[in-house]
């Protein structure tokens, strides 16, 4: 195994002999180990017809191997006093364990097991689409999780990334052997991997990563990848018979790979990002008229969406839209002050720092920054880069995102009221 650079970084990053790239970063001050293999394939890269199968792969990566049945992986960590978890996103797959280092050769052997060599067995696949679809009408019957699923559908219309990461009751029907090992076959390719170590396991182990074990097939995935269409804001209502009627106003936003990601947000932390926010202040604090108010910005490597979230009584509705426009039209024209832009961005950098301090969140980190930038951003350069937004800097974010006529509005529950709602 060779090192990129012949400097000693924090993060250290290794080309294998197995062809996988390998991150590293030491932590000497704790006995934990903590290991993730990611797969940059996510939900937004499946073809149509295959809603779901990114989420239900991962799900099987966990019911058997030639060498361990489910209950045997699932115990193999845990009676070591470890874990093992994993997560789709509409553009990874991760599977990781966190042990003492001193079990790190276990979580290795677990992982390469899990992901190299597992049977995908016709009565595991089985009885796993009957949990899944159970997850699937779980998400259904909770409003203010679809809701969200419901907005993407309308940002990024017959795109993947408006497809919910679970699929539909349909797709997920459909799946079957020959689906998920021909997915393996795909897209479980060297070129295709990151794995992402933090801890301090000795030279034995980490060679072990980088030479024999996660031997993938070579090679990188060249998959088509569907183009996103012109984006038209709509007004959407669901009707169902709720207590609370949920809305979520927004649209499409920057990449992470755009320097607007930066104002962006700042300007969501300070619309939307906590208690002390606008938003909640107004609409909850002020107006009584939402228990649940806030705004996020999400982002994948060629747009982004912007989302103000709320729950009010159906009654309130119309009153509650036109009072959110109202802010952001405050917000565009200027009503930020010097203090309030000062205390978001301390806010949004001690939400930052205190987001990295457990072994996991690192591990992750570091894994991202490859994924996304092909090096690492170091929190030094994230804090300057915050401290750098200019309030100037926020109000043509404002301008660029909180354009009413360019707001998405969907609605779930009882009332249609403030459809029509638009600010200026």
């Amino acid at each position: 195994m060779n090192t990129s650079s012949s400097r000693r970084p924090r993060v250290k990053k290794y080309a294998g002999d197995n062809g996988v790239t390998v991150l590293h970063e030491q932590n000497s001050l704790s006995p934990a180990f903590c290991l993730g293999v990611w797969v940059k394939t996510g939900s937004r890269d499946e073809a149509d017809g295959e809603d779901g199968l990114c989420h239900f792969f991962e799900h099987m990566l966990f019911k058997g191997t030639r060498k361990r049945s489910a209950f045997e992986i699932s115990q193999a960590l845990e009676k070591v006093g470890g874990s093992l978890d994993a997560f789709t996103t509409k553009e990874q797959i991760c599977v990781y364990a966190h042990v003492l280092r001193d079990h790190a050769d276990l979580a290795v052997d677990v992982l390469d097991d899990m992901l190299l060599d597992s049977t995908f067995a016709p009565e595991h696949i089985e009885l796993e689409r009957q949990v899944i679809l159970g997850e699937i009408r779980d998400v259904m019957d909770a409003p203010d999780d679809v809701i969200h699923d419901l907005f993407a559908s309308e940002v990024f219309p017959g795109h993947p990334l408006g497809r919910p990461i679970l699929g539909t009751p349909r797709s997920v029907s459909s799946f079957d052997r020959r689906k998920l090992t021909g997915f393996s076959r795909r897209h479980l390719r060297s070129g295709n991997i990151v794995v992402s170590i933090f801890g301090s396991p000795d030279r034995r182990v980490l060679r072990t990563i980088c030479d024999t074990a996660f031997r993938f097939r070579e090679g990188n995935v060249d998959a088509p990848r569907a183009r996103l269409g012109k984006y038209k804001p709509v007004r959407r209502h669901h009707r169902r018979s709720l207590n609370h009627q949920h809305i979520c106003i927004g649209g499409r936003a920057c990449s992470y790979l755009d320097d607007m990601r930066y104002p962006q947000t700042v300007l969501t932390t300070l619309l939307g990002g906590g208690m002390s926010s606008k938003l909640f202040q107004r609409i909850r604090e002020d107006l009584g008229f939402a228990y649940s108010v806030y705004t996020y910005a999400e982002s994948a490597r060629d747009t982004g969406l912007i989302t103000t979230y709320m729950a009010v009584k159906p009654v309130n509705a119309g009153a509650a839209v036109a009072e959110v426009f109202r802010e952001l039209a405050k917000i565009k024209d200027g009503g930020i002050t010097k203090e309030e832009h000062r205390d978001t961005k301390e806010q949004l950098k001690g939400r930052i720092l205190l987001g990295l301090e457990t072994s996991t969140a690192k591990m992750m980190r570091n894994a991202r920054n490859e994924i996304y930038y092909g090096r690492q951003v170091s929190d030094r350069e994230i804090i300057d880069r915050v401290d750098r937004v200019t309030l100037d800097d926020v109000l043509e974010s404002a301008r660029d995102l909180l354009d009413g006529s360019m707001n998405t509005i969907v609605s779930l529950g009882p009332s249609r009221a403030g459809l029509k709602t638009a600010c200026r």
